[in-house]
């Protein structure tokens, strides 16, 4: 795991990587947000 997290000349794979995980985040916590929205207002309705 430590050589794909290597950051040397052109920090190419680890770069990379880090960039998919802080996206993932990203869109997660975007998913949860809106989850939560849509689950209070199913709520409400009923």
């Amino acid at each position: 795991m430590s050589s794909l997290l290597y950051i040397g000349p052109g920090m190419g794979l680890g770069t990379i990587i880090l960039v998919f995980v802080i996206g993932g985040i990203v869109l997660f916590s975007f998913g949860y947000i809106i989850w939560l929205k849509l689950k209070r207002f199913f709520k409400k309705d009923k």
